[in-house]
């Protein structure tokens, strides 16, 4: 099929993330509004303000020394996980397909074109790997990128891209899944393009397993969580920025007690949360990045251990 190459959103930097000239879709202007409006409503009531918060004050915030970090990853990472060369990719014009296209195999799809679906893969057991060009998804209703069961999902941002993921502000089922991206399985994400995700629903991204993002120009905002991998997540982004009513990151206890921990070992990232900025049900590492915080509640609520190393937190 046809390579169809889609013209570039614009675009702009702006403190070292990548922020959306100009509206994807009508909805965002909801998602803008109540984001603002509850952020602004809980700073009256509660007085709480964040933006100069030094390393001592997140100390106490934390009730956890700041050490040093040298650790062994929780999450090692595979040779999919740094894949982004398609071998042999089935290549989809999503412009030409209906509502819904479903993927049940196992292998590499290339994506382009306006799409207003749902990606729906269910291949049990099975290594599935997007390659995202130039795509504009948006759900109907339910996730845009809807991930019932698989051995893994990769998903590759390519270079030179611009793409984004949208769901509804109103699902016409409510249940467990409430991303743009959801997930049953590990997720990874990877590339060098230019990713923007809106969850107008609840959640940017959610995973049941282990979410990592190892490269990308990210932006995500939600009107419930940013990220959410219930059993852990791993961050070393180019760039990533997340505005969220709920937590900006959520890692959430799942009876394993190896499970929950938020790796942060690269990459620009910035955090505004209506809730906690960092919220982890196990331990925090905090590493090689720079990463700016701002939220209404905590900085980091960790319910295990917190390692920062010195110099990675911009709040000062």
């Amino acid at each position: 099929m046809a390579h169809k190459r889609r013209r570039k959103k614009g675009s702009k930097k702006a403190g070292g993330m990548h922020i959306v000239s100009k509206p994807f879709f009508g909805e965002r202007k909801f998602l803008y509004i109540s984001f603002a409006l509850s952020i602004g409503i809980c700073l009256l009531l509660m007085g709480v303000y964040m933006p100069g918060t030094g390393q001592e004050q997140m100390q106490e915030v934390m009730g956890a020394a700041i050490e040093p970090v040298e650790y062994g990853s929780n999450y090692p990472y595979t040779r999919a996980d740094f894949n982004t060369v398609p071998e042999n990719a089935l290549e989809i014009n999503l412009s030409q397909m209906d509502v819904e296209y479903p993927i049940t195999d196992a292998g590499d799809y290339l994506l382009y074109g306006d799409y207003e679906g749902r990606i729906c893969i269910d291949a049990e057991e099975q290594i599935v790997h997007l390659f995202l060009n130039n795509v504009n998804i948006m759900s109907p209703s339910g996730p845009a990128i809807d991930i019932q069961a698989a051995g893994k999902v990769i998903i590759t941002v390519m270079d030179n891209t611009s793409n984004a993921i949208q769901d509804k502000a109103y699902y016409r089922k409510q249940d467990e899944e409430d991303a743009a991206i959801y997930s049953n399985c590990d997720l990874s994400f990877n590339g060098n393009g230019v990713l923007s995700v809106y969850g107008l629903y609840n959640k940017g991204i959610h995973s049941k397993d282990i979410i990592k993002i190892l490269g990308g120009d990210i932006s995500i905002q939600a009107k419930g969580d940013g990220i959410q991998g219930n059993d852990g997540i791993c961050l070393s982004p180019t760039t990533l920025s997340i505005e969220s009513e709920g937590h900006g990151l959520y890692t959430k206890k799942t009876g394993n007690e190896n499970k929950g921990t938020i790796e942060i070992q690269g990459g620009d990232i910035q955090i505004i949360a209506g809730e906690n900025a960092v919220s982890s049900s196990k331990d925090l590492y905090v590493s090689n990045c720079s990463l700016w915080i701002n939220s209404v509640l905590d900085a980091f609520h960790v319910s295990g251990s917190a390692y920062l190393m010195e110099g990675c937190i911009e709040n000062e």
